[in-house]
């Protein structure tokens, strides 16, 4: 069965995972100045999940958990950081996480590539 996803070309998972771990590995500087580029990331990786749901059995369980790391990355890039350095870096971790779960949900969710 092939799933149609909002793009023909499949979304560069490398690159959206190596950002995410960038700021998980840095407590300096990349965290603030990747967050828009994530953000970007999450924003162009929830609609592909979602058309993977879409297409998952009813009662799916892994469809369903991956609905809800839909859910959470939507609000992560939704709610402002907070004051003062420390949440900023907070935040960006929140959102690396949830973008790498959006990678995560992507593959295990297509057809014929779960392992």
């Amino acid at each position: 069965m092939k799933v149609t996803t909002s793009s023909d070309a499949p979304p560069d998972l490398a690159t959206m995972r190596d950002v995410a771990r960038q700021v998980m590995a840095d407590e300096e500087t990349a965290s603030a100045e990747l967050v828009p580029a994530m953000c970007g990331f999450v924003y162009l990786m929830v609609p592909e999940v979602q058309a993977l749901i879409r297409h998952a059995p009813l009662g799916d369980v892994p469809a369903q958990v991956a609905q809800v790391a839909v859910d959470g990355a939507c609000r992560q890039v939704k709610t402002p950081p907070g004051g003062g350095l420390t949440a900023a870096r907070r935040h960006a971790r929140k959102i690396a996480t949830s973008l790498l779960a959006l990678c995560d949900h992507y593959e295990n969710l297509r057809p014929g590539e779960q392992s």
